[in-house]
Parts: C-alpha cells; structure tokens; sequence
C-alpha cells in the first residue's frame, strides 16, 4: 500500500510532494495558504510520510534516495540518504527506523538515523563497576554502550529506541566520556560518567593490655591493634593508628603487612590501669582502591 502523496504533519501542517518541481509544498491548513518556499527534495518525490517525532520522509523515486525534512524549519536535514532502485512506499517504525520499499530494485532498504544522548542516570559509580545505568537519548535500537572506552555489559534497549539500561565495567577514578554505538552511527557525551572508589568500612581489635599486679609490669611491651578491611576481608598495611589513654596521647605506629600497629609503651602501666586500658583509632583513609572509613577500639586490662 502506497504512502500518500500528501501528509498531515502533527502541528496540523500539509505537505504535498511535487513531483515534477522535486519539491515539497507547505500548506498551512488554518488559512489554505502555502507556507513558504519550496523544500527541495530529490528527483520524483512522492508518497510522503510523516514521522511520530515530526519528521518528514520523501522517497525520490528517480534519484534513488530518501529526503528528510525537519517540519520544525521546514528545511532539508543534511544531504538525502541513498536507498534502493525507485523507492515508492516508506513506513516509520516506533523505533524511528524507515523501511522503504525499492520497486525496481525488489527489495527494502532500512534506515537507522544516528543516535542521540540526553541523559546518563546515575552519573557516577564505583571503580569495580557493576552500576546499572540508564540512558536516554533517540534511535538507540542495536546500540553498544562503552564507558572511558570499555565496553558495558548487560545493555538493553526498549522498543521505541529511546532509552537503554546497561552495568558499567570497572574503570579508573575520575570523569570518563560515555559513547554509544548502533548501526546508525555513534555518540558521545563527554564526561558523561564519573567514576568514584568505594567506601569500605574497616575494623580495628585492640589487644588487651596483660599486667601482673606484683610488682607490677607489663608482660608485653607492646600494645597492638590490628585493621581489617569489612569488604575484602584483608588486613590493611600501611595505616596510622593512633594510641591514647583518656585525653593522653600515648603515641601512633603504622600497620605492618599483617596489619597489626605495635607500639611500645612500657613506662604507663599505673595509667592504663588507671583508665582500665587504652584506646585505639584508625581517622580513615584513601587507598589506590577505597575509602577507608574510620574505626576505634577499646583495649581491656588482663590480671593473670
């Protein structure tokens, strides 16, 4: 079945293909009166469709090509997209893609226009990937989705082409440009996403101070604590802690690879017993990885 040779545009405008002037007239339907100049089409234009998203598609049907034109402007949108021989009927899918019938050619040719971005939500996630992420945009169907140039997985397009969900790969702190790919063509919106590190929650495990009351002493001369990592589980190398008894700073050391902090604090055992232990902190930190996040503990007195 034939598209017309005349459409209704959604503003109420009409428009008719010339064929012998390869043009189309605008015909505003209020008043009955042309709009305009001419728009210039391809050789033979005919059966005109106009699209949901106000678009207008001239099959020209002896230059072998497809017009479109912009109804908002009433112009021409770049050069017209070659097609088969002798296009004659042409339909819109809700996906924007146009399918045009080739008469001579006995066969169809689709057109997927290139894409377009509006929105990444959420704009940013953590460096170990795994953020579903929704992007909308126009004529996304068949689209690939990559992120500081690492391909997502996961993507998934909805019927009308205009929005797709996909998870971020893992990628390096900082902005990256989000690009998505159909057969159309591709776009890019620069630093469309940022990638943030994860915040771990840590846990620290003061070990109890272990006196002997006569005369008293302690046994170990050293008062340890230890950080763990909540999300890994590993203990975390490379940390201050700090030691204090009360208001009294005791003093810091630096976790080892075990993540174990040793300080030696022989002289104030009148001052742990005192306060009925010490205390340990960790003020949080930022590694190559993760945000550590702060913790404390509390370290007893042992009286064997």
């Amino acid at each position: 079945m034939r598209s017309p040779s005349c459409c209704r545009c959604p503003n109420g405008d009409l428009y008719v293909a010339n064929s012998g002037s390869s043009s189309v007239f605008t015909i505003d339907t209020a008043t009955d009166t042309v709009i305009g100049a001419a728009i210039p089409t391809g050789t033979t234009p005919a059966w005109l469709t106009v699209a949901p998203n106000g678009s207008a598609y001239v099959p020209n049907n002896i230059s072998n090509s497809v017009t479109v034109i912009d109804t908002t402007t009433n112009m021409p949108v770049g050069a017209p997209i070659p097609v088969g021989s002798q296009p004659s009927a042409l339909v819109v899918a809700p996906n924007n893609k146009v399918s045009v019938s080739n008469i001579a050619g006995a066969s169809v040719s689709v057109i997927q226009f290139s894409p377009t971005l509006s929105t990444v939500n959420p704009t940013q996630g953590t460096t170990e990937g795994g953020t579903v992420v929704t992007i909308t945009g126009t004529n996304l169907t068949g689209a690939s989705v990559t992120f500081g140039g690492n391909p997502a997985t996961g993507v998934s397009v909805n019927a009308a082409g205009t929005q797709l969900t996909a998870t971020t790969p893992p990628g390096a702190p900082g902005p990256v440009d989000v690009t998505v790919t159909t057969p159309g063509g591709s776009v890019t919106l620069t630093n469309g996403f940022t990638y943030v590190l994860p915040v771990h929650a840590t846990t620290l495990i003061a070990t109890p101070a272990l006196t002997k009351l006569f005369p008293p002493h302690v046994y170990f001369p050293f008062l340890t604590a230890t950080l763990t990592d909540q999300v890994t589980g590993l203990p975390v190398p490379g940390q201050t802690i700090v030691f204090t008894i009360g208001s009294n700073l005791m003093g810091t050391a630096v976790t080892d690879a075990q993540g174990t902090a040793r300080l030696n604090e022989t002289l104030l055992l009148s001052l742990i017993l005192l306060h009925g232990g010490y205390d340990a902190s960790f003020a949080g930190a930022t590694t190559a990885t993760a945000v550590l996040s702060p913790s404390s503990a509390h370290a007893g007195v042992i009286e064997p």
